[in-house]
């Protein structure tokens, strides 16, 4: 006997629900076009003028005005080149171009290390790290430090002035691996708890003048989830924002 098997069809879309979503596509297209062009531009308007104004006046300026003219120009620098790699991590993230690689490592030394890559964004910064027994883990370091980065980046942003961050670390219940990465900013408004992972969700100027492209924390998770772990968000009982990286002890 034969049985025949009659697959149905998938239903059609409407041209109301083909307008809508092409009018959410467009929304965002628009979106990740405000926030990139401002984002680009903006440091780079910073590094034209720190430079031009050295030119043109250097056997006028003070050696001391010549130093901070040069930081700043560097600090922009260091600055686009952020924005730049978080725009081409997220491409790669979105084509499943990343692939994660076990390795020991502790995470203490991993923290220390992205302390050491981030010298000159934490230079202004009050960092407090907790120290704490030694922790092994499997996972991938350069992925993890990348994480942790993206965090520390925000806290920089949003921590205050000048910046105060502290970081604790350990293990918990779950024989996972944990990372807290606390600010002493104005915390998050509960509407904005999860919004904050969003690609291209950035604060404005009444929010915070320093606002991003939006694309640190959203990479930040596809990381950690890559690593079979995740990025929570909330604010502190004490004040500021507590974002904590959670990831298994034994590798994804």
């Amino acid at each position: 006997m034969v049985h025949t098997i009659i697959i149905p069809k998938p239903a059609a879309l409407s041209r109301q629900d083909i307008s809508a979503s092409d009018s959410e596509r467009e929304r965002l297209h628009r979106q990740m076009l405000s926030s990139v062009s401002h984002d680009l531009k903006t440091p780079l308007a910073s590094i034209i003028g720190a430079l031009e104004v050295l030119d043109r006046m250097k056997d006028k300026l003070s050696d001391d005005k010549k130093l901070d003219l040069s930081y700043i120009a560097l600090r922009e620098a260091y600055r686009l080149d952020n924005y730049i790699t978080n725009i081409l991590d997220m491409a790669k993230l979105e084509n499943n171009m990343v692939k994660a690689k076990r390795e020991k490592a502790e995470a203490g030394d991993i923290i220390r290390h992205c302390l050491k890559k981030m010298n000159n964004q934490l230079r202004d910064s009050k960092v407090n790290l907790k120290t704490s027994a030694q922790i092994d883990v499997l996972t991938d370091p350069v992925l993890l430090c990348r994480a942790i980065c993206l965090v520390l980046d925000n806290a920089v942003h949003y921590g205050g002035a000048p910046p105060a961050i502290d970081i604790d670390y350990g293990k918990d219940e779950r024989d996972s691996c944990f990372i807290g990465v606390r600010d002493h900013g104005g915390g998050i408004a509960a509407a904005r708890m999860e919004i904050i992972f969003s690609k291209y969700t950035r604060f404005g100027k009444e929010d915070q003048q320093n606002a991003g492209t939006g694309l640190g924390l959203p990479i930040g998770r596809a990381i950690m989830n890559l690593l079979g772990g995740d990025i929570t968000a909330a604010n502190h009982p004490d004040g500021g924002a507590l974002f904590t990286l959670r990831f298994p002890l034994q590798g994804f």
